[in-house]
């Protein structure tokens, strides 16, 4: 039973990591060396305490769920028990939120090709005399690492733009902006018992303990897990978590149809 509870607690730290370390380089700016020790401790505890509030705002839509499924079920109609009702409505959730992330992320494709080929475009008339490469090395030299919050730039003459003193609204809501997407599908995942409110929101704390000191700490070496991180999209994640509720709530259904 210990056993089972830790590997569901590893898990749900592992999950948490995944789908939240590849979109926290906008904090890299506010834990900065170059910032005053108080700002950067501010910085990672509002991080980490902004996280923890969505998992708890995610437990409780979990219980009202349950709340419902529990208490208003009619009483003349025979109904599957509570475990295979929740599931499957943590699996249609899971199913419907990756449907959502991939025509999301097919739309991203699609907007970001056509800025890329109105911006050739725009290149082309306003220099037609100059070559692909001159272009390339001017696009190369003005490169900047982007992500869903904004972009860092890789020009080191750049001064830094961070205020010393703390900067919660930024922190908060850059933390809430980007870990929306993440957590929609935690609901689902604890009413199909995957995880229990315990494991999310202690793996959750756990998850956003690492991810800080990865960015804080460990960044130029981890970038290019980073890296790996970020080509894993995320409705691939929620497809694989659907993919197993789903499977739970048939072998649920055969063996409650058995007995």
């Amino acid at each position: 039973m210990v056993a089972l509870s830790l590997a569901k607690l590893a898990g749900a730290t592992v999950m948490v990591t995944l789908t939240t370390a590849d979109d926290a380089i906008w904090l890299v700016p506010y834990t900065a060396p170059y910032l005053p020790l108080s700002t950067r401790i501010i910085h990672g505890v509002l991080f980490i305490s902004t996280l923890e509030i969505l998992v708890c705002a995610c437990v409780a839509v979990s219980s009202l769920f349950q709340w419902a499924v529990v208490t208003k079920k009619t009483p003349n109609i025979k109904w599957p028990n509570d475990e295979i009702i929740l599931g499957a409505i943590g699996a249609a959730i899971c199913w419907a939120i990756a449907i959502f992330l991939f025509i999301k992320k097919c739309l991203k494709k699609r907007r970001r090709a056509a800025a890329a080929a109105a911006a050739a475009a725009a290149a082309q008339r306003e220099n037609p005399n100059k070559s692909e490469n001159e272009r390339d090395l001017h696009r190369a030299s003005t490169h900047r690492v982007s992500n869903q919050y904004g972009s860092i730039n890789t020009n080191e003459d750049e001064e830094d733009d961070i205020s010393s003193s703390p900067s919660p609204w930024a922190v908060v809501s850059f933390t809430t902006l980007g870990a929306l997407d993440e957590v929609s599908f935690f609901p689902s995942l604890l009413l199909g018992g995957m995880f229990t409110p315990f494991d999310l929101c202690a793996g959750t704390f756990l998850a956003a303990c690492i991810v800080l000191a990865v960015v804080t700490f460990f960044l130029g070496r981890c970038k290019p897990v980073l890296d790996f991180l970020d080509r894993i999209p995320l409705y691939g994640i929620v497809s694989a978590f659907a993919t197993v509720l789903t499977i739970g709530v048939i072998i649920d259904v055969r063996m409650d149809s058995s007995q």
